[in-house]
């Protein structure tokens, strides 16, 4: 029986077990995936152990995404920019890492009905996430994806990095233009805070995608609904999350899971 895991500090919270036993029990695969907390600076010992007692492959969460990439052999081009991974896994003898962030917040969206095709796209924060998801953003055909970050000069990091004609940089103060789509990658809605910046930026939003989820409406999609002229659809990462993990899932299995029984069942709890 192949063995998973997925490796963070803390771990206990972590719905990665019950979504990829849920995706194997549909495809009638065996495995076994357990939650791997391991100490901050221990990162490196703790993977070897699981890969050497015959594991195949982890998820990988807080805070050890920069970890996993710095870990792996061979990395994807989108763990490249994002210089992070949430996927590590074994091939031939060969560590390799991936993130499945992005084709996860993509996927969703579509799932919502939401096509990013010559769209003005918004995103919040210049951190690992918005990294991760950059590539598979710009993967869509988007109009333009303006990328705000409290410190510009990390929003032009990524631009430079990337290298497109239609991806530009900005402080949170200084967003200009109108917008179809925000994206927050920021974590302000873990501790339901709000970015300081200036909100006419949402005057015609019609999407707001906060890459946290909560029970409730998270205090980002609050604040945009408060701050927006227009019939705001609100949707929160929770599909998000779930459909990383069926990439990650195609990574390690060849196949990719049906998502819609694991995402009732969640919005369920």
């Amino acid at each position: 029986m192949k063995q998973f895991a997925v490796i963070g500090n803390p771990i206990a919270h972590s719905k990665s077990p019950l979504i990829h036993q849920t995706f194997a029990k549909q495809l009638n695969i065996e495995l076994s995936y357990t939650l791997l907390e391991s100490e901050p600076d221990q990162f490196k010992q703790t993977v070897d152990a699981f890969f050497s007692n015959g594991g195949t492959g982890l998820n990988v969460t807080t805070p050890f995404k920069q970890d996993a990439y710095e870990y792996a052999d061979q990395t994807s081009a989108q763990s490249k920019i994002a210089q992070a991974a949430n996927t590590l896994y074994i091939d031939d003898g060969i560590y390799k890492a991936d993130t499945t962030d992005g084709i996860g917040l993509v996927t969703d969206l579509k799932f919502h009905n939401f096509s990013l095709t010559n769209k003005k796209i918004l995103v919040l924060g210049a951190g690992g996430a918005a990294k991760g998801a950059i590539l598979a953003l710009i993967e869509e055909s988007p109009h333009s994806i303006v990328i705000a970050n409290r410190t510009k000069s990390k929003a032009e990091q990524i631009v430079s990095a990337i290298n497109v004609n239609n991806l530009f940089a900005s402080g949170l103060e200084t967003i200009e233009g109108d917008f179809d789509i925000v994206i927050n990658s920021t974590s302000c809605s873990i501790t339901d805070d709000v970015p300081e910046m200036d909100t006419s930026c949402f005057k015609h939003i019609s999407v707001s995608y906060d890459m946290s989820y909560k029970p409730h409406v998270t205090s980002f999609n609050q604040y945009v609904i408060k701050n927006s002229h227009s019939n705001v659809k609100t949707i929160d990462g929770l599909g998000m999350l779930v459909e990383q993990a069926a990439e990650s899932f195609l990574i390690w299995h060849g196949i990719r899971p049906d998502t819609s029984q694991i995402r009732k069942l969640l919005r369920e709890q």
